[in-house]
C-alpha cells in the first residue's frame, strides 16, 4: 500500500512549534553527499543506497555512508556566530545586545543576532557573576550568560530557531540543529530531546542521552550528538545468510552487534547467535513448540557527547556504566489451536540462560493458544503471543498471551507477571522508545502509545496495513514499520508523522543494527529469501 497521507517530518519530540525535519534532520548530504540510488536491498555487505523522499524527507540521500556526488550544500550558515555583551549602566541585572556578530565563512557582519540573556551580579560583594549556576548559563567576562536553551517563548528572529545542542539561535536549514517547542510535565516543561514520562519527569530521546533542567523546571535534551556512533559491526551479510539463516522467523541485534534469530520450523525450533567474526551457537527449544520473535535488551540512545564549542557547566559525558539486562535475550514460543504442538510445557515466552545446560530457555510467561489471521497470512506464523519487547526498566511485555489483545508483562527483578490491559484488538509488534514508553501495533494497523508508569495507552497514528515489526533507530529515534502489504515506513514515535521508507522483498520482519543498517529478515517458511539491508542515516 502507499500511504495517502505523507506528513512533514519533524525533529522535535514535544508539543508546540515543531521544526520541520528537512531543516532540522540535514543527514548525510549536509556534508557534500549529493548521491543518489535506488531503494533495492542488496545482500552484500556494501548495501544500496536510498533514493532522496524514499528513506528520509529532505531533498538528500538519506540513507548514504559515503559521499559519491559533488558539491553539497555551503555551511556558512551553520555555522554559529558570536556576539558581544556589554552590561547596561543603569541597571545591573539586565544587559544589552550589541550586533557585532560577525560570519566566520566571510568576515563580514552578519544579520544573525543571537539571543543571549546577561546579568551581572555585583551584589554578592566579590564581583564577578554571582550565582551563575543554571545547566544554559556560563560565566564570560565577569557576566552571566544565559542562552537560548529552556527559554519560553522561543527568544531567537523570526526565520531563526533555538538549537538546543548548541544553545545558539541558528537558521533553521542548518546542520546539525535541535529545536522544537516544550510540552508541560506538571512541574516541569520537556524541551526538545527529552520527552514527560508521565509522572514529572522528562527523559531523554534520541539524538540525545540526557536531560538538562533548569531551577525553574525547564528542561532540554542534553550529550546529543550529530553523528551515528559506530562501536562495532555485526556479521556480514554472507555470514548471516549462511547456516545461521536457516528456516529463520526473526531476528535481532545486540548493543556488541552479535545477532540473535529464531526458527519457525516442522519440529523442534532453536535460537542462533552469530558473533562479528562468525561464531554460531544454538540453543534448542523446549519441546515442539513453533518460535516466533526475539527479543534484546539494548540502549535506546547511541553513546553520545555533545557538539558544543564551550560545553556548558555539567555537560561531560560520564564515563559509560554497565546497565544490568542490557543484552538479555526473550523469545515467544508459539503455536496455533489447532496444529497438534505439544500443550505441556505451554506456549508463551521465554528468556535465554546460557548458564542452564540442561533448560536454556525456559518459560517465563505463560501464555494459552491464541489465532489471528494476520500480518503474514499464514497459520502458523499468526498464532500466538506477538508484540514481544524489552522496556528499559527490564520487564518483558507481549501480546495475545492470555487473550488476543491482552498486554502482559514479566518483571524479572519481581519474578512476577500481571496482564496490564487489554487492547482493543490482537497485538502484532511493539518496540520502547524511550524509558518510558514502548509503540505496540495492532492487527489493522493502529500503533498506540504505552506508558510503562501511569500503565495507560495513547492512539498515535493509524498505518492502514497490518503491522509485521517495529524496530526503533537509537540514534535518530525513528522507528521503522514493516506492513503486511512488504511497505516499509518511517514513524516518528511522539508526532506519529509517517512517510514511506522502501519494500520489503516478500514476507518478513525488519531490525535495526547497531551499525546503521536496517535489515530485512523473511519468514522462510513463507518465502525462501535472503537476509538484505538498507543503510540508515548516520548524521544531521
Amino acid at each position: 500500500m502507499s500511504l495517502r497521507r505523507h506528513h512533514r517530518f519533524f525533529i522535535a519530540t514535544t508539543t508546540g512549534r515543531l521544526l520541520p525535519l528537512g531543516a532540522a534532520f540535514v543527514l548525510a548530504a549536509a556534508c557534500g553527499d549529493d548521491s543518489a540510488g535506488d531503494t533495492s536491498a542488496t545482500t552484500t555487505d556494501s548495501t544500496s543506497t536510498t533514493t532522496a523522499g524514499t528513506a528520509g524527507t529532505t531533498g538528500t540521500t538519506a540513507g548514504t555512508t559515503t559521499a559519491t556526488g559533488s558539491g553539497g550544500e555551503s555551511d556558512s550558515d551553520s555555522a554559529g556566530t558570536t556576539a558581544t555583551v556589554t552590561t547596561s549602566a543603569t541597571d545591573p541585572t539586565v544587559a544589552t545586545t550589541t550586533d557585532t556578530a560577525t560570519d566566520p565563512s566571510t568576515g563580514s557582519d552578519s544579520d544573525t543576532d543571537p539571543i543571549t540573556s546577561t546579568t551581572d551580579d555585583t551584589t554578592t560583594g566579590g564581583g564577578g557573576c554571582g550565582l551563575c549556576n543554571q545547566p544554559n548559563q556560563s560565566c564570560v567576562d565577569d557576566v552571566c550568560v544565559t542562552t537560548c536553551q529552556g527559554q519560553q517563548p522561543d527568544p531567537c528572529g523570526p526565520d531563526q530557531v533555538c538549537d538546543v545542542i548548541s544553545g545558539e539561535c541558528k537558521a533553521e536549514g542548518d546542520a546539525c540543529v535541535l529545536a522544537g517547542g516544550y510540552q508541560a510535565c506538571e512541574a516541569k516543561t520537556c524541551g526538545p530531546g527529552s520527552v514527560c514520562d508521565g509522572v514529572g519527569e522528562c527523559v531523554p530521546i534520541a539524538p540525545c542521552a540526557g536531560v538538562d533542567c533548569t531551577d525553574q523546571g525547564e528542561c532540554w535534551g542534553s550529550l546529543c550528538s550529530c553523528t551515528r556512533t559506530i562501536e562495532c559491526d555485526e556479521p556480514s551479510a554472507a555470514l548471516l545468510n549462511g547456516p545461521f539463516s536457516t528456516d529463520i522467523g526473526g531476528l535481532d541485534f545486540a548493543d556488541d552487534c552479535n545477532a540473535y534469530m529464531v526458527t519457525l520450523r516442522s519440529g523442534p525450533d532453536y535460537v542462533r547467535r552469530i558473533t562479528p567474526d562468525g561464531t554460531l551457537t544454538t540453543w534448542t527449544g523446549v519441546a515442539n513448540l513453533n518460535m516466533g520473535e526475539v527479543r534484546v535488551l539494548k540502549r535506546l540512545t547511541v553513546p553520545q557527547a555533545t557538539q558544543k564549542d564551550k560545553p556548558l557547566a555539567g555537560q561531560i559525558p560520564p564515563p559509560p556504566q554497565k546497565i544490568e539486562g542490557f543484552g538479555e535475550v526473550a523469545i515467544t514460543y508459539t503455536c496455533c489451536p489447532t496444529c497438534g504442538c505439544q500443550a505441556n510445557p505451554p506456549q508463551g515466552v521465554a528468556r535465554l540462560d546460557e548458564q542452564n545446560m540442561q533448560n536454556p530457555l525456559p518459560i517465563i510467561i505463560v501464555a494459552k493458544a491464541t489465532q489471528g489471521n494476520g500480518p503474514f497470512g499464514d497459520t502458523a506464523a499468526d498464532a500466538g503471543p506477538h508484540g514481544l519487547t524489552w522496556g528499559e526498566d527490564r520487564v518483558l511485555y507481549v501480546g495475545n498471551s492470555t487473550d488476543n489483545g491482552d498486554w502482559n508483562t514479566a518483571d524479572l527483578d519481581k519474578a512476577t507477571q500481571a496482564k496490564v490491559l487489554t487492547f482493543p484488538v490482537r497485538v502484532t509488534a511493539a518496540a520502547p522508545v524511550s524509558p518510558a514508553h514502548i509503540l505496540v501495533g495492532l492487527i489493522g494497523g493502529e500503533v498506540h502509545t504505552y506508558n510503562v508508569n501511569t500503565q495507560t495507552t495513547e492512539f498515535l497514528v493509524d498505518l492502514g496495513q497490518d503491522i509485521t515489526s517495529l524496530s526503533h533507530d537509537s540514534f535518530t529515534g525513528l522507528v521503522y514499520a514493516g506492513l503486511r502489504d512488504l511497505e516499509i515506513v518511517e514513524l516518528h514515535p511522539f508526532t506519529g508523522d509517517v512517510i514511506t521508507f522502501g519494500k520489503m522483498p516478500g514476507k518478513g520482519r525488519v531490525a535495526v543494527s547497531p551499525s546503521g543498517k536496517l535489515w530485512f529478515t523473511p519468514v522462510k517458511i513463507l518465502n525462501n529469501l535472503p537476509l538484505s539491508s538498507w543503510p540508515l542515516p548516520n548524521s544531521f
